[in-house]
């Protein structure tokens, strides 16, 4: 257990920079909740519409899928500075990986996505508990309703996506 988790923060660490970003922060249109400590649900197309959105400043996509389902297929998104980033469940489970989750993405507007939103939703809850600070949205139906959506996804080591 220990050597998958370390695996997975050594590819966090290298396959995805954190840093770098667009650090503008600023508060979504889409916002149906303030941040105090609530998960914003948000559909895919509000989703879309979120990353189309120059003006409304950077949200980031983090995948909360397996590393596999990650590299199966993602979604795509509109610029290359808002592509997916993975950070499993299964780290965020783990008490010191959800605070470098947190250290790593303050201030952000994340956006959570898994296959159905039920792990997001698992992932979301655990942040929020961790003490999470920022805006964190969870994307309702995950992937599934984002194919079902006729929205683009990439598969594999795509560039654009």
């Amino acid at each position: 257990m220990k050597l998958k988790a370390i695996l997975m923060v050594a590819i966090l660490v290298f396959a995805f920079p954190a840093f770098g970003w667009n650090e503008k922060n600023v508060e979504s249109s889409f916002c149906m909740a303030a941040s105090n400590g609530e998960i914003i649900n948000v559909t895919v197309q509000e989703v879309w519409e979120m990353l189309n959105n120059e003006e409304d400043g950077k949200q980031i996509p983090v995948d909360v899928r397996t590393f596999q389902e990650y590299y199966t297929e993602r979604i795509a998104t509109p610029h290359s500075y808002d592509k997916p980033r993975l950070y499993p469940l299964q780290l965020i489970e783990i008490p010191i990986f959800a605070t470098i989750f947190n250290i790593i993405f303050a201030g952000k507007d994340i956006i959570l996505y898994c296959r159905t939103a039920h792990r997001s939703y698992i992932a979301a809850k655990i942040l929020m508990d961790s003490g999470w600070n920022g805006n964190l949205y969870n994307m309702e139906g995950g992937i599934t309703a984002w194919k079902a959506a006729g929205l683009p996804t990439v598969k594999g080591l795509g560039i654009g996506g």
